[in-house]
């Protein structure tokens, strides 16, 4: 007989959802990958690839859904330890091993630079003194391009929005940001690219608090699953992300 893999013990059910609700933290902004959601222009409501798998966790388990959001994927980490969630989906790195209980990739991801596509081409062309570079705080992406970065400094910004603004406004030369989010943002920034080569790659996984390791367990065996039965490929079909890969 088949093992259901959404079906908790209550162990793994209590760090899930300790009020009997199913908090799954998503990362709200101007651009659509992997893990960033948007707002649909008409309804407000966000949608995108993690509120489509929080949804599938929840009508699989059979447990409430509260979606919190978050501005960046940094803020969703910075807050592992209050209680406000219980489950969620970022890019990783070693430095979030050490505060996060990570389950398996659904996703293996590039960063590389938006900029004006008369200044740069590559991603060593950024790397100039005097080029103005951004990032969002706290995100694998900025500290990646802290460590690549030899002739010119990077400065973070609390939300991807306030460093678009500042992009937009001509204050800034180049953002730091994953492909994706890049290319899901082109359509309306004209004379914009996503410069050549990448500086980072990482793999976005489902993750739970690090203290939570019954969830944990419970996330790597529903992960393995929904990539399994393609419900990973789906979510991604539905995001315009069908030129993507679902991590091995």
């Amino acid at each position: 007989m088949s093992v259901n893999a959404f079906e908790l013990s209550p162990s793994e059910k209590s760090e899930l959802a300790p009020n009997g609700v199913l908090k799954v933290a998503v990362a709200v902004g101007p651009a659509a990958s992997a893990v960033w959601c948007v707002r649909d222009e008409i309804s407000g409501q966000a949608r995108g690839v993690t509120i489509i798998l929080a949804r599938q966790i929840a009508q699989r388990t059979g447990l409430p859904l509260e979606l919190i959001e978050f501005s960046s994927s940094g803020d969703i980490v910075s807050n592992a330890d209050d209680g406000s969630w219980t489950l969620s989906f970022v890019p990783v790195d070693d430095q979030r091993r050490k505060v996060l209980g990570v389950g398996p990739s659904y996703y293996l991801g590039v960063s590389t630079y938006l900029a004006r596509k008369d200044a740069f081409k590559t991603v060593q062309d950024v790397d100039q003194e005097g080029v103005r570079v951004a990032g969002v705080a706290g995100t694998a992406t900025l500290r990646s391009a802290e460590r690549t970065l030899r002739n010119t400094d990077i400065v973070g910004y609390g939300s991807l929005d306030e460093a678009m603004a500042k992009f937009k406004g001509g204050e800034l030369d180049a953002i730091a940001l994953g492909k994706e989010s890049i290319i899901s943002m082109l359509s309306g920034l004209d004379g914009c690219h996503a410069v050549q080569g990448h500086f980072h790659e990482a793999g976005t996984a489902i993750v739970v608090p690090p203290a939570n390791v019954h969830a944990l367990d419970a996330a790597i065996r529903m992960m393995d699953e929904m990539k399994a039965d393609g419900t990973i490929r789906a979510a991604y079909d539905q995001n315009e992300m069908s030129h993507a890969d679902v991590a091995p």
